[in-house]
């Protein structure tokens, strides 16, 4: 875009049109907490937003519970009844945002990163618990993808396994999966893991 002073690369990094060439390479290299120095980000992906359908889904209830007793007439007629009532809706309601929003926090922060070496595995639970798995890609045997259920056809999400001779990593309800698992084969195979390797 004319007259714009930042510029995004492909990978989705931004730097500044007056920088230097190294000074701007060296922003957009650093993408995660933890990179190693030449490494590249080839692949960021989640798992499918389906995954916090069950917390909606009570939180859902639990408000339609504590807002039905306000339909009934009785509540009216005692004043303290239906301040208990208010305040019980309104405790409810903030109890399920709140849960709503840990549930969220959840599914956001974990992620995959695949780069030109590895896979990293984040995996948050509420706030302040984060696990992080690393998978080198030349160890990676080969890649499959498996999509169960008309849900999962219907909503385009599925499991993909990555095989090693350690142990497989499983990612689960990831969106898209037959996309991910072309890149992820595309991405062991240029990092000389898989079944069949690239041709120099």
């Amino acid at each position: 875009m004319a007259g714009c002073d930042y510029i995004r690369d492909r990978r989705g990094g931004v730097y500044n049109r007056s920088m230097s060439k190294d000074a701007a390479s060296q922003v957009v290299e650093k993408q995660f907490p933890g990179q190693h120095a030449g490494e590249t980000v080839e692949l960021v992906f989640r798992q499918h937003p389906l995954v916090m359908r069950k917390a909606l889904i009570l939180g859902l209830v639990a408000i339609l519970l504590a807002v039905l007793p306000l339909d009934f007439p009785q509540v009216y007629t005692v004043s303290w009844v239906s301040g208990v009532v208010l305040k019980v809706m309104w405790a409810v309601i903030a109890a399920v945002l709140a849960a709503w929003f840990y549930r969220w926090v959840g599914w956001y922060y974990t992620l995959y990163i695949v780069t030109d070496r590895r896979i990293l595995a984040i995996r948050q639970q509420g706030f302040f618990n984060r696990k992080v798995d690393e998978w080198q890609l030349e160890g990676i045997q080969n890649v499959n993808y498996e999509i169960g259920g008309l849900q999962a056809v219907l909503f385009s999400y599925g499991d993909i396994t990555a095989r090693t001779y350690i142990g497989d990593l499983v990612m689960k309800t990831i969106h898209k999966p037959a996309e991910i698992h072309a890149q992820l084969v595309d991405a062991v195979r240029r990092a000389g893991g898989g079944s069949t390797q690239l041709p120099n």
